[in-house]
């Protein structure tokens, strides 16, 4: 199987670490959408989904802050500092900055005007776009959690888009955790309080139908979102028995959430996209989501025969699926088989992550087969990657393997740290198993 160049990832991750910076708090930047007469600067504490100035000419618009991205960026934050330590002292602030940002545009007590601000500067073929009228009068109390994104201001977001989506604000809650295990020096009563807020929301209405990761239409139960809901919530309740507080009410709504994605397995094995699934639907999201989870017994584990046999199915899937697969010993990995976004393609997030994860499996197991599968993807992704080292893109074409869709995902650019650094893991394990 193909290795990669240490000095491709060197360079890659001082790149990505760069890619990360440039997302966060990036106050120097102004966004302009003259189609809705409306300009944006990003406050500290913002982590924009990419920098990137697009129009859906064609690469998409990501000029905003997502809720679930900006959480898996904040967790790749000790990353980026390993990195580049250099900047250490820039993302203690944007983190501390980050917290206060997210209490902002999560207040249950505040208050929008009861109408789009941009009905009136919006052009005639842009209306359509706009968000209605009735969704910014309802923006109040626990409405602020279910947002998926908003502009990099910190202001609402005013055009169209699937709501609610309950994953971000528990991806938010475990990426917090884990910051302060790694940062201890960020603890704070605002950091606290952020935590708080998530879990509390997560338990109130973990498991319930929701817009999915991709963003796609219809809400369901998808494993993507129960699985970050177990794992926000099941750190909750131990995170409060460490604090002497009262934690059964966070492990009963873990158990019931971890009970519904039970019902999501497969009798040959594995984990279907959500409840609501055929019995043949897969999707890599499943995947990074025990990935992010990153637990090491139970069900959920990186290495229990459920996951193992998800990603089983999903290399078939996906082998079969794109030409650029052929006569490799590992497929480019895509979202889900029927995908047609931007045509359906291999992501460098899901990509990446089987890279991930099989390092993670290697570094608990040193299990070789595991380590080599996880080189041959890193090896993809320096084969496909915009040279030299820099922004990593979005997508990369099924057939040609050229970037597609946004240029600079700041996704991305996370997903490539935690690789990478999983990687470094697994081989200090594989040398002292010999």
């Amino acid at each position: 199987m193909d290795t990669p160049s240490p000095d491709w990832i060197d360079a890659q991750r001082k790149a990505s670490a760069d890619a990360m910076r440039a997302a966060t708090s990036a106050t120097e930047l102004t966004r302009h959408r003259p189609g809705f007469g409306w300009t944006v600067r990003p406050a500290p504490g913002s982590i924009l989904a990419s920098t990137r100035v697009a129009n859906w000419d064609p690469e998409p618009d990501y000029f905003h802050h997502w809720i679930r991205d900006s959480a898996i960026v904040l967790r790749a934050v000790p990353l980026a500092i390993l990195a580049d330590p250099g900047a250490r002292s820039f993302w203690l602030q944007a983190c501390r900055d980050f917290i206060l940002f997210s209490l902002h545009i999560s207040d249950p007590a505040r208050r929008v005007p009861p109408s789009n601000p941009l009905r009136n500067s919006t052009r005639g073929s842009h209306l359509k776009f706009l968000r209605p009228d009735f969704e910014f009068a309802a923006l109040t109390g626990d409405a602020w959690l279910e947002e998926p994104r908003v502009a990099p201001d910190g202001t609402p977001d005013p055009e169209q888009w699937g709501r609610p989506q309950d994953d971000g604000p528990a991806l938010r809650a475990s990426a917090m955790m884990a910051l302060l295990d790694a940062l201890p020096e960020l603890g704070s009563p605002e950091a606290e309080a952020l935590i708080d807020r998530d879990l509390a929301h997560s338990a109130r209405i973990g498991g319930r139908p929701c817009i999915g990761p991709w963003e796609e239409w219809p809400p369901r139960r998808t494993s993507f979102t129960l699985l970050a809901q177990w794992d926000a919530l099941d750190r909750g309740a131990t995170r409060a028995a460490r604090r002497n507080t009262s934690h059964s009410y966070f492990r009963g709504a873990a158990d019931r959430v971890a009970a519904l994605i039970q019902q999501t397995r497969t009798a040959q094995g594995g984990w279907l996209e959500s409840l609501e699934a055929p019995d043949d639907r897969f999707d890599s999201a499943t995947v990074l989501a025990i990935l992010h989870a990153g637990r090491h017994d139970g069900s959920f584990a990186l290495t229990s025969s459920d996951t193992r046999a998800t990603v089983s199915h999903l290399e078939t899937i996906f082998a079969n699926l794109y030409p650029i697969n052929n006569g490799r010993d590992v497929p480019a990995i895509g979202r889900w088989a029927e995908d047609v976004y931007f045509d359906g393609n291999p992501w460098y997030p899901t990509t990446l992550g089987f890279a991930d994860l099989h390092y993670r499996i290697a570094a608990l197991t040193t299990d070789r087969a595991a380590f080599a599968k996880a080189e041959a993807w890193m090896a993809l992704i320096e084969e496909v990657a915009p040279a030299p080292a820099g922004a990593l893109p979005e997508q990369f074409d099924r057939n040609t393997g050229v970037p597609v869709s946004n240029l600079d995902l700041t996704w991305s650019a996370a997903a490539f740290l935690e690789a990478a650094a999983s990687r470094d893991t697994a081989l200090q394990a594989m040398a002292g198993s010999m």
